[in-house]
């Protein structure tokens, strides 16, 4: 004799339908009972499960929200409507491609050795350097993650080998800080092994024209921290200063007080009147003064 309550835990639990948001909407039940095709397709009616979980809407709650949205024939409802996202095992070939997208341009060799065998959702496979567990020429852990919904991730990982084969930037001699780097100041060394923990320069157009952020012994591997774009403006300099409004366009000349590099904030004074404000650097020895904006970039009276 086969109990009740076995049967029910036997009996197949119905398919759910998928969901690809964070919430379950009208056009989402719709999908499911064609009886709920009025609803506004943007009725939010619940929160969407976690990936792996299950948001069952039962015969009890489907009739109150046809009660509720003036939807006939809902008296004869007696399943329920099950959403959740759809979930796989990320496939390998995928991982590795994901992989390489973050490597492009570094001539990546990798040997993915296992992974995770954890279902996650469909959406955008992302693997970050900086998820990266180790440098070695040993399999080493990758974390990554699962980009789905609306920017909302589901963590993976995958243990690989990983090696590139690349140029590397090396210095000839000193780097001065706050100097311009020129060629004759470093050479460009063939590279096949593991990843470095730092970014290495690669390219030597990636380096020129750049400045030191402090004093680079000769002999030094080049990564990108330790190189900086020059400042579009220096203290002293005479800058253009545009001034806009929504129906002014002013352009004049002022003195800057401070150093910025694109996008900073600075203090320049006009050489006349003495009349200081903070203005936003848009270009080599350009400024921008936005009266009332943001980032205090309202103008100031210098003071007596």
């Amino acid at each position: 004799m086969i109990f009740p309550a076995l049967l029910l835990v036997l009996a197949p639990a119905p398919a759910c339908r998928p969901v690809q948001s964070e919430r379950i909407y009208g056009r989402d039940l719709a999908l499911a009972l064609p009886a709920f095709s009025p609803l506004a397709p943007d009725l939010e009616l619940g929160f969407a499960p976690a990936p792996g979980g299950q948001r069952v809407f039962h015969p009890a709650e489907l009739r109150r929200i046809a009660l509720a949205n003036h939807i006939e024939g809902a008296a004869g409802i007696s399943a329920d409507v099950c959403f959740a996202w759809p979930m796989a095992v990320p496939a390998r070939q995928d991982i590795l491609a994901a992989m390489k997208q973050t490597l492009k341009g570094r001539n990546a060799r990798i040997e993915i050795v296992n992974q995770s065998l954890l279902p996650a959702p469909n959406g955008q496979l992302v693997f970050p350097s900086s998820g990266l567990c180790g440098f070695s020429a040993e399999p080493v852990i990758w974390r990554g993650y699962v980009l789905y919904g609306v920017n909302r991730r589901f963590s993976i990982w995958a243990r690989a080998r990983v090696l590139v084969s690349e140029s590397r930037l090396v210095a000839t001699g000193t780097l001065t800080a706050g100097e311009p780097v020129r060629a004759d100041q470093v050479r460009v060394d063939p590279y096949d092994g593991p990843l470095s923990r730092q970014d290495p320069i690669v390219d030597l157009k990636d380096a020129m024209g750049m400045v030191a952020r402090f004093d680079i012994p000769a002999g030094t591997l080049l990564v990108k921290n330790m190189l900086d774009k020059p400042e579009e403006v220096e203290r002293g300099d005479t800058v253009e200063v545009i001034v806009e409004t929504a129906s002014t366009h002013i352009e004049a000349q002022g003195v800057a007080e401070q150093a910025g590099r694109t996008g900073a904030v600075i203090t320049v004074h006009n050489a006349k009147t003495g009349r200081k404000f903070r203005a936003r650097v848009e270009a080599k020895d350009q400024v921008l003064v936005v009266p009332g904006g943001p980032a205090g970039l309202v103008a100031e009276e210098s003071k007596s």
